[in-house]
């Protein structure tokens, strides 16, 4: 070791100098022996240096690394250490740091490398620290080997640098990162030739731009994110906008990057465009619809079925089995003029591949007939055809399953899943146009009564929508009429408001009748009715190939009111973001369809209704406030029944005569007690409930007297206390009432012979009313 102390003088003769340098000399001993140590076991290579750069100390780790004995390189300079192409620097750097001298530790991020014995180099990292020693300031230097960290970070620069290559050649795929945003990171040339952008034109811009308006105003870009971020990978097909507004179908995969704690960092986007396969198969699609559409007979469905699969599938042999519900098994027909002479087969639900598709509703894909999990029996029908691979998909028609589709091959692994996903496009058309064709006898026996019925029906709703036939006679009716033949000749919006039953309806046909529109069409939507998700396509229609399932052009209800009159009943449960849409059609006379890139014209009188707080919901941001005020332009009250008191009589007379007609009954006299009845009572539902229990009254009645149960109503008093009471004996008798419709109706709540029509009500207002009574699945079925 270097000499780090100067010798012990002798003794001074004053007792406190003799003890202060016996102190420094024992912190110097407990010095030497820590560095001793230090240098014995350190991994790196230490040396000892002093201010002219001459090595006065290693330790056995420096004598290991570079090759020299301890002896050769005390005294040595340790510019000696340094490459030749290094060395003429490092005079200057040692100058600089003894006159600043100070630590520099590890990892500065300096290109450094050092020269063994043997004349080889290898990396190192480098740390100083001076010290000052008796003899005068020397440094420490710790060197350590880098090797391995450099052939690691070497390699993987080299693996990403590769990586990078693979990406950047790909021109089939479109393959970028987005950061947790969605804004894009990476581009690569398929990108570039997919899409139309180069790196330059939208890095750094948010991915939303490659999809098509309605997807950006419906959020689907996030939530194709949030998405990811769940799930971890997301896969979808659909339509994208290139860089010049042309729109392709493709098929992407969102997969999000995690850091090492589980969070989202980032997503990789790799798309594919499939535009030409999409083309070729909407291009079969149409050919096989139009097939199916002019063959209704069963035996010409098949044929016209196989003719058109075989452009999008090869097979040698196409089946149809169509479930028999007498035997419980599946019958199976050959498609296809070639296959005329082989007879039907009948499989079983259970062991058969028809079976399974059938009844998991999954493709099934068998590669080798001979030596499938399936019996030989339950394919024999095939295998004696020669058929050695096949492909099933399930029919299934408003999600029942009505039967299985089958293609086969004579060659063995003919058909992939790729191939099951197309025939289970294609088995979608197919089910409809079997279930199109089984119906269409029964369609053809109805044709005749449907004729007969068309007239009645249209008698009746002239007959029940006259303006006339609003019945009553009270101050507020009067004035609400009064407001329509005001409004009525003129093209401004109307917006209804009252409670449900009240004939909000009745008021917007009776407008429309008295209207310069009266010889167009009044078009209905009853924005409750429908779900969300179809509403759009509901309201403005859709384009052909819009979405999964929009088969055709389908024309929408406000393009179907053109010239006429598009009546709007529940508009509070209009969806926020179709909100926007509908008032750019009211003020601009222009929609789109979905899927449209092209504006349509319309000339629409628009009349909305409600029974809901517009105002409120507007201040609760439920529903646009400028969609509020242009529908609110002349807004007409319709008053509920209770505040109609003295129209109650006139009702009930016009009901029970108009029901007792068309039963057939005479019903001459109304009690009085009854009248009085029917006149406290407050009619929640109002009209509608009215006219309701008044039937239900009209079908008990068997003699001339109005029979009503008075026991389901009972009449208000004065006092709180008791109004309390009759209020719960009312709710209950309402409960009672809508349990024994629900019993009735065998739980069933829409559709024709649902509770809600048998009540008279819409399915939503009996949804709430069931939701409020606290009525159970239990207690009815």
């Amino acid at each position: 070791m270097v000499q780090l102390r100067k010798n012990a003088l002798g003794p001074s003769g004053s007792p406190q100098i003799d003890a202060a340098a016996l102190a420094r000399q024992g912190r110097a001993e407990f010095a030497r022996i820590a560095i001793e140590n230090h240098f014995t076991i350190s991994p790196d290579a230490i040396f000892v240096i002093d201010g002219t750069g001459v090595i006065r100390e290693a330790n056995p780790r420096a004598v290991q690394l570079f090759g020299y004995l301890r002896s050769e390189l005390i005294g040595m300079p340790v510019d000696s250490l340094v490459p030749e192409r290094m060395r003429g620097r490092h005079p200057s750097h040692r100058e600089n740091y003894n006159a600043h001298p100070r630590t520099r530790q590890m990892g500065s991020a300096m290109e450094l490398f050092a020269l063994r014995k043997d004349g080889t180099e290898f990396p190192v990292d480098i740390m100083l620290k001076p010290i000052g020693t008796a003899s005068g300031p020397v440094v420490l230097s710790f060197v350590r080997d880098t090797t391995e960290q450099r052939s690691a970070l070497d390699e993987l620069r080299r693996q990403d640098q590769q990586l990078r290559s693979i990406v950047e050649s790909v021109r089939d795929y479109s393959i970028y990162m987005l950061d947790r945003e969605g804004y894009v990171v990476t581009w690569n040339v398929g990108g570039e030739r997919i899409k139309g952008y180069v790196a330059e034109e939208i890095l750094g811009r948010h991915f939303s731009r490659f999809f098509t308006h309605d997807d950006v105003e419906r959020g689907h870009p996030q939530q194709l994110l949030q998405l990811a971020a769940e799930r971890g990978r997301y896969e979808e097909e659909g339509w994208h906008v290139r860089k010049d507004g042309t729109r392709f179908w493709a098929s992407s995969v969102l997969t999000a990057i995690l850091d090492n704690s589980g969070a989202v960092t980032g997503f990789a986007k790799v798309t594919r465009d499939f535009t030409d396969r999409k083309r070729a198969e909407e291009a079969v699609m149409l050919q096989l619809s139009g097939a199916l559409l002019a063959n209704m007979d069963v035996r010409k469905l098949l044929g016209a079925f196989s003719a058109s699969i075989r452009e999008l599938i090869p097979h040698d042999a196409a089946t149809m089995a169509l479930y028999d519900a007498p035997t419980g098994m599946l019958i199976v027909h050959f498609l296809g003029v070639e296959h005329d002479e082989v007879r039907e087969a009948h499989v079983p639900m259970v062991g058969s591949p028809s079976g399974e598709a059938f009844r998991t509703r999954q493709p099934v894909i068998v590669d080798r007939m001979q030596s499938s999990r399936f019996g030989p029996e339950m394919v024999r029908h095939l295998t004696d055809l020669g058929m050695q691979s096949g492909c099933w998909v399930p029919l299934v028609h408003r999600g029942e399953a009505i039967g299985s589709l089958a293609v086969a091959c004579r060659l063995e692994a003919a058909f992939t899943l790729r191939d099951a996903e197309m025939l289970g496009d294609v088995a979608d058309q197919v089910a409809v146009a079997v279930n199109n064709a089984v119906a269409f006898r029964q369609i053809a026996d109805m044709r005749d009564r449907l004729s007969q019925e068309k007239k009645y029906l249209e008698e009746e709703i002239n007959l029940e929508n006259r303006f006339e036939d609003i019945v009553g006679e009270s101050t507020g009716l009067r004035n609400v009429l009064k407001d329509i033949e005001t409004v009525a000749p003129t093209d401004a919006t109307v917006l209804i408001q009252g409670e449900t039953g009240t004939g909000k309806e009745l008021l917007a046909r009776a407008i429309h009748r008295l209207s310069p529109r009266h010889d167009r069409t009044f078009v209905k939507l009853n924005c409750a009715a429908i779900p969300a998700g179809l509403l759009e396509s509901e309201l403005f229609g859709h384009e052909k190939g819009a979405f999964t399932g929009a088969i055709a052009r389908k024309m929408g209800k406000v393009e179907l009111a053109h010239e006429g009159t598009l009546f709007l009943d529940e508009v509070g449960e209009l969806p926020l973001d179709l909100q926007p849409k509908l008032l750019r059609a009211l003020q601009e006379r222009e929609i789109e369809r979905v899927g449209g890139t092209r504006p349509i014209a319309v000339n629409v009188r628009l009349i909305a209704a409600t029974n809901r707080d517009l105002a409120k919901m507007v201040a609760e941001k439920q529903f646009r406030a400028d969609l509020y005020y242009r529908l609110k332009v002349f807004p007409i009250f319709s008053p509920p029944l209770r505040e109609r008191v003295s129209d109650i009589p006139v009702l009930v007379r016009h009901f029970v005569s108009t029901h007792s007609r068309r039963m057939g009954k005479v019903i001459e006299t109304i009690p009085e007690e009854t009248m009085k009845a029917l006149t406290r009572w407050r009619w929640p539902g109002n009209i509608r409930e009215l006219e309701n229990f008044l039937e239900r009254a009209v079908i008990l009645t068997r003699g001339p007297v109005l029979y009503v149960p008075l026991a389901e109503l009972e009449t208000e008093e004065e006092d709180d206390d008791d109004s309390q009471s009759d209020s719960a004996t009312l709710h209950a008798a309402e409960r009672e009432h809508i349990l024994r419709v629900l019993r009735e109706s065998k739980g069933q709540i829409g559709g024709p012979d649902g509770a809600a029509a048998r009540l008279g009500l819409k399915r939503t207002t009996l949804n709430s009313k069931i939701k409020k009574l606290k009525v159970e699945r239990s207690d009815y079925m």
